[in-house]
């Protein structure tokens, strides 16, 4: 499934306190004792993100987030559904910082 449609299909009845933008992210995660994973950020808030990842990952320690240009971001799997997980911060973004990588990476599906 193409990740828009990810992203339409699991974002209905949403009940979170954070608002979540759609991006398109080319990220790396690292979970202690496996190797760095190629990923995909689908949406991003303050507190949290959702992952496109193809490879199976535990859940049962922290992941480290690496977005080109920025240092680690330290973060917990809350849930996954096949290949996407939701994550959420350990300490959340400066609101800065989160408009500063939404206006650099927004949606593909907002500029077609």
């Amino acid at each position: 499934m193409e990740s828009r449609a990810i992203n339409k299909a699991l974002k209905r009845d949403d009940p979170r306190a954070s608002l979540r933008t759609d991006v398109e992210i080319g990220a790396v995660i690292r979970e202690p004792g496996l190797g760095s994973v190629d990923i995909t950020i689908l949406d991003l808030s303050i507190t949290g993100f959702r992952m496109l990842c193809l490879t199976r990952l535990t859940g049962e320690k922290p992941v480290f987030l690496k977005l080109p240009s920025f240092s680690a971001l330290e973060s917990k799997i809350c849930w996954h559904a096949g290949d996407c997980f939701g994550c959420e911060f350990l300490q959340s973004l400066h609101p800065a910082v989160y408009n500063h990588i939404i206006a650099k990476y927004p949606s593909l599906e907002m500029t077609g």
